[in-house]
């Protein structure tokens, strides 16, 4: 038996199972699955010798994203380096960082004008014609290789550009691609409208949007440009494996599924998290595994924490079925943001206590910023379990952090006004206190500030992933608003071009001194996967077990006492027994 039927024999049954989950009662699966078998039989056919090599390197290490070493950053490459060529030749400074996997963020071609941020897709097996073609991919994912780090782009599944190719022949009347697409009347749009929440209230009201071409109303749920496609229709799922497949085989080695939690759309729901968007996602896996087993699927499932262990994968009765390899622990982000306002640990104690328990051959993707904003949503449900009324907390975290009162951080509202709290935008530096600081001691706090939130991804155990910039301390860009093409979008804010120069400041250097000895810890400690809760008697101290280690974060500016002593990493002396505020400790060899 060869290796390829050998898969087709482990992940074959669970790919047919996830196709008669979803099409079964309306189409014959039986012809349905000839067609995707071949498919995949000829996405493995096409894969490049160094691509199959690596198959088989992770097929027998299959693990080897769930490691103390590996570390992350994410990056627009026009704003690192201008171009995929310019962004090789700059792979020198990620391997400098230790990085084993980077995201390009919106590297895939986009709609012509607005194009959030480049996810509207216009073609996904192109990329954005400034900054290269694919043939550049190609080098730059083999240069990549050669530092052991893994390239990661965006595969929006959720929705296409109005100007991609089956937008357009839609448009046009082709009823093929027409039914790629979901159209309604007048009165389905208001009845759907009155139960699904709105991603962007402010700038994009709503969840239709009217069409002429297509007789109808467009669900529309994120921007009126960006078609949601209807994995109703089977083609979307054919249409689906075969560019992701063609992808893989460029040289990708992670797709980050944005948007997954909306792929499913049912009457009388909020068409959120509904079990067809998990089977559309096994489904993906298993053909991944099969052709491609190289690749990782990554959820943005940016969701309350109680909705997120399903992206992984589950047991419907026929044996564990994996999802995604790695899942944003979006709401650890958000919950380090909420403790330093409140100067508490208790929401980001009740996160890792939730985010334990993670299956074999799974991983969190942790971080402490990221090109979008910090969305307060995500944490209202793990913020009930601690205080019935949460709004208002959130309301005065984000409050804080937008620099209001006496506040040090200089973030900036999005999509929020005075009755909605959506999101905060702003760089890490910038939100920790750098941007504002007058003098030593206030740069000195917002430094702690920063390796703080740091060391919250790094033990959190997952592929911590640093934000482009945010290793150099940048702060807010505050150059969009006189862009007319950007200025209505709040998010440029922290979308700034790199700034080679920094690199060499005083900032920069501690920031990234600090970063080194955090990632070293790690690697020392052996620490990788879910964070272990430890228990802590103080207000602001959290306790994180990662590895062989105890890792201790003090959330606010007073002295704390530390439960145990022992060598911390992070000085290579004694924990004195007291931790200052906003430090970190790193005690090694011992567990709380």
């Amino acid at each position: 038996m060869t290796q390829l039927e050998d898969r087709f024999v482990r992940h074959g049954a669970t790919l047919r199972r996830q196709l008669e989950r979803l099409y079964g009662a309306t189409h014959d699966v039986a012809m349905l699955w000839t067609r995707i078998e071949a498919a995949v039989r000829a996405g493995a056919s096409a894969r490049p010798a160094a691509m199959k090599m690596l198959d088989d390197a992770r097929i027998a290490d299959p693990d080897w994203f769930v490691a103390p070493d590996m570390i992350g950053y994410s990056t627009y490459v026009d704003r690192y380096a201008a171009t995929v060529a310019g962004l090789t030749a700059r792979v020198d400074h990620l391997e400098s960082l230790g990085v084993r996997y980077l995201h390009l963020l919106a590297l895939l071609k986009a709609r012509t004008g607005d194009s959030d941020g480049g996810f509207a897709v216009a073609d996904y097996l192109s990329i954005e014609p400034p900054l290269g073609t694919m043939a550049d991919v190609e080098k730059l994912a083999d240069r990549l290789r050669a530092g052991r780090i893994s390239l990661c782009v965006d595969l929006a599944l959720n929705h296409t550009a109005d100007d991609h190719a089956w937008a357009l022949a839609a448009k046009a009347g082709d009823p093929f691609y027409r039914d790629f697409y979901m159209v309604v009347d007048d009165a389905e749009a208001a009845a759907r409208d009155a139960m699904l929440p709105q991603v962007f209230p402010t700038t994009a009201p709503g969840n239709f949007t009217r069409v002429p071409e297509m007789g109808g109303q467009v669900w529309t749920t994120f921007y009126p440009f960006q078609w949601d496609l209807n994995w109703a229709n089977p083609e979307v799922m054919l249409a689906m494996i075969e560019t992701m497949l063609r992808l893989a085989n460029h040289g990708f080695e992670a797709f980050r599924l944005d948007s997954t939690a909306f792929l499913w759309k049912q009457a009388g729901t909020d068409c959120r998290n509904l079990p067809q968007a998990h089977y559309i996602v096994r489904a993906l896996r298993a053909a991944l595994d099969i052709a491609a087993p190289a690749t990782l699927l990554k959820a943005e499932a940016i969701v309350p924490t109680a909705f997120v262990p399903p992206y992984f994968g589950a047991d419907e009765g026929q044996g564990f079925e994996p999802e995604c390899h790695l899942v944003y622990n979006n709401s650890l982000m958000v919950a380090g943001w909420v403790a330093l306002a409140e100067r508490s640990a208790a929401l980001p104690k009740a996160i890792v206590a939730a985010s334990g328990g993670l299956p074999l051959g799974a991983n969190w993707l942790t971080y402490a910023r990221c090109h979008d904003d910090i969305g307060w949503g995500a944490v209202l449900s793990d913020l009930r379990n601690i205080d019935p009324a949460p709004e208002g907390r959130l309301a005065a975290a984000a409050r804080y952090l937008e620099g209001k009162g006496d506040s040090w951080a200089r973030g900036e509202p999005f999509q929020s006004d005075g009755s909605t709290l959506h999101g905060t935008n702003g760089m890490l530096a910038s939100l920790a206190g750098l941007e504002a600081a007058g003098d030593d001691a206030a740069r000195e706090a917002a430094f702690r500030r920063i390796a703080l939130m740091n060391a919250l991804a790094i033990a959190g155990g997952g592929v911590a992933t640093t934000y482009m910039g945010d290793e150099a301390g940048m702060t807010n860009d505050n150059a969009y608003r006189a862009d007319p093409a950007r200025r209505h979008e709040g998010r440029w804010l922290h979308r700034p071009a790199m700034d080679w120069a920094a690199l060499g400041s005083a900032a920069a250097k501690r920031i990234g001194g600090d970063l080194a000895r955090l990632r070293g810890a790690r690697i020392a400690s052996g620490g990788a996967g879910a964070p272990m809760p430890m228990a802590t008697d103080a207000t602001a101290l959290l306790a994180i077990g990662c590895g062989t280690d105890t890792v201790f974060l003090n959330f606010s500016d007073d002295l704390v006492a530390l439960p145990l002593s022992g060598e911390d990493r992070l000085t290579g002396a004694p924990a004195t027994g007291l931790l200052d505020g906003w430090q970190v400790a790193w005690i090694a060899g011992v567990r709380a």
